[in-house]
C-alpha cells in the first residue's frame, strides 16, 4: 500500500523549482534551507497550516521526516514567493501561512505584503519583478477560488522562459550580496544616454553593467532592446531617405 505522502522532501522540492537544471546537485542557500526548515519543522506560530501539509502519521521515513501530503508540493514554491515578497522575514511569512489556513484567504496580513513590496523598488527594478504579477499573487490570496496549499501562485519574476512559475533568480539573491544602489546608478546612467540619443554610449555602459552584475538584469535586456529598436527605425528611415536621392 502506497504512503499518501510527496515523494520528495520539501528541501529537494524547494531545489527543483529554483533550479533549471534537476539533475544539478547544488545546495539551497543557507538563507532559504533555513526559512524552510523553519516553516515546516518548526510548531512554533505554525499549528493551522502545518496540519495541511506535513503527514504526521508517517513513520520511519529516514530521509524525509517530514514528509508532504500528497497533492500539496506547489506549496513550497508559494512558501518561497511569499517569503521573497516579505523581504525573507520568516515570521511574518508564517503569520500569512497561519491566517490563510484558518480563513482561506488572507487579510490583516496582506497590508504589511503591500507596503513592503512598495519598499523594494530598487531590488524589484533590477530584477524585473512585475508589479502587475504581485497585485495578481496578492488578489489570489484574497480569493476563495485559489488553494495556496495545492495551486501555485504566479512568478513575481520577469522571464525569458514559457513558464510562469520561474523563480530562479531567488537562487542568485541569496547566494551573494548584491550592490542593488550600485546597479542602479550604472543603469540609470545607460537610459539618460539613451534619452539624450547617445546610443554607442548607452550600450556600452548596459555592457559594462552586464559584466559586474552577479545576476542576470532584465532590465538591461529590455533597454538594450528600445535602443535596437530605435537604431533599426533610424537606420530604415536613412535608407528610405537615400533611396529617394537615388
Amino acid at each position: 500500500m502506497s504512503l499518501a505522502i510527496e515523494p520528495l522532501s520539501f528541501l529537494e522540492i524547494a531545489r527543483r523549482e529554483l533550479s533549471n537544471d534537476f539533475k544539478s546537485t547544488d545546495q539551497l542557500p543557507d538563507p532559504i534551507r533555513n526559512c524552510l526548515n523553519t516553516i515546516f519543522t518548526k510548531k512554533a506560530n505554525a499549528n493551522l497550516y502545518r496540519p495541511k501539509v506535513i503527514n504526521e502519521k508517517v513513520i520511519d521515513q529516514k530521509q524525509n521526516k517530514h514528509p508532504l501530503k500528497l497533492g500539496t508540493k506547489h506549496f513550497v514554491y508559494n512558501v518561497l514567493v511569499i517569503w521573497y515578497l516579505f523581504n525573507s522575514e520568516t515570521g511574518k511569512t508564517k503569520s500569512l501561512l497561519q491566517e490563510y489556513a484558518k480563513f482561506g484567504i488572507c487579510d490583516g496580513t496582506l497590508n504589511e505584503l503591500i507596503e513592503l513590496t512598495k519598499k523594494q523598488y530598487l531590488e524589484f527594478f533590477c530584477l524585473g519583478v512585475i508589479r502587475e504579477n504581485v497585485q495578481q499573487i496578492i488578489e489570489l490570496l484574497k480569493s476563495h477560488d485559489f488553494d495556496l496549499f495545492t495551486k501555485k501562485l504566479p512568478s513575481p519574476f520577469s522571464s525569458n522562459k514559457s513558464s510562469d512559475y520561474d523563480i530562479s533568480p531567488m537562487l542568485a539573491i541569496y547566494s551573494e550580496d548584491i550592490p542593488w544602489e550600485s546597479y542602479m546608478t550604472q543603469y540609470q546612467l545607460a537610459e539618460d544616454c539613451f534619452e539624450n540619443k547617445d546610443y554607442v554610449k548607452a550600450k556600452q555602459t548596459l555592457v559594462n553593467l552586464e559584466a559586474i552584475a552577479v545576476i542576470r538584469l532584465p532590465v538591461i535586456e529590455s533597454l538594450n532592446k528600445k535602443i535596437n529598436a530605435v537604431e533599426l527605425e533610424t537606420k530604415e528611415a536613412w535608407d528610405y531617405f537615400q533611396n529617394i536621392l537615388n
